[in-house]
């Protein structure tokens, strides 16, 4: 497929991070960034150094509909390339995610921002934090386009609208517990 899927999540911890209220965010990180790398369809992600905060895609920025300035151990914040939307569900909503998922509300503050966004590049297409910010203040400000959307509302590449096969959302997470 030239086309690749780009997706960024955004979340606002209710302490910084070392604070024993998101110790369990922080401690499942490692093992939900290993299965991101293993799962069905995923290709690429920016990778945070999290003694330092940075990231390997650049700098990372909250979008303009978000609270500012916002101290970076706050700030959880993930940018991703996937071959499609069934993979990003099936690793989203299953496995190591999908079971911190569950438990958001101990660690992030309650909002009415989007918490994520997805977009299709061009296969070759190198994505950063300002165009994901870009996107999701996008998405916040006009809802689901072509430019930005979510799986409420989601597109194929080629900006139709486009149905979740939830089947292959469960072979794919079924395929992602046994690797």
């Amino acid at each position: 497929m030239p086309y690749k899927l780009a997706f960024m999540t955004v979340g606002i911890l209710r302490e910084p991070v070392g604070h024993e209220q998101v110790q369990g965010f922080v401690d499942r990180v490692p093992s939900v960034y290993q299965s991101a790398d293993e799962s069905h369809g995923f290709h690429a992600r920016s990778i945070r150094d999290l003694g330092t905060y940075l990231h390997s895609w650049g700098e990372v920025k909250l979008p303009a509909c978000y609270p500012q300035p916002m101290p970076n151990e706050r700030i959880a914040a993930t940018l991703s390339l996937w071959a499609d939307l069934e993979s990003v569900a099936a690793f989203s909503y299953h496995g190591p995610h999908g079971e911190a998922l569950t438990k958001r509300r101990n660690w992030f503050d309650k909002s009415e921002l989007p918490v994520y966004v997805a977009w299709w590049v061009e296969a070759d297409h190198a994505i950063d934090w300002t165009e994901g910010c870009d996107r999701m203040a996008r998405l916040h400000r006009d809802g689901p386009t072509a430019h930005a959307f979510n799986f409420t509302n989601p597109l194929d590449y080629e900006a139709k609208p486009f149905q979740l096969n939830r089947e292959a959302v469960k072979a794919k997470a079924a395929r992602n517990s046994r690797a």
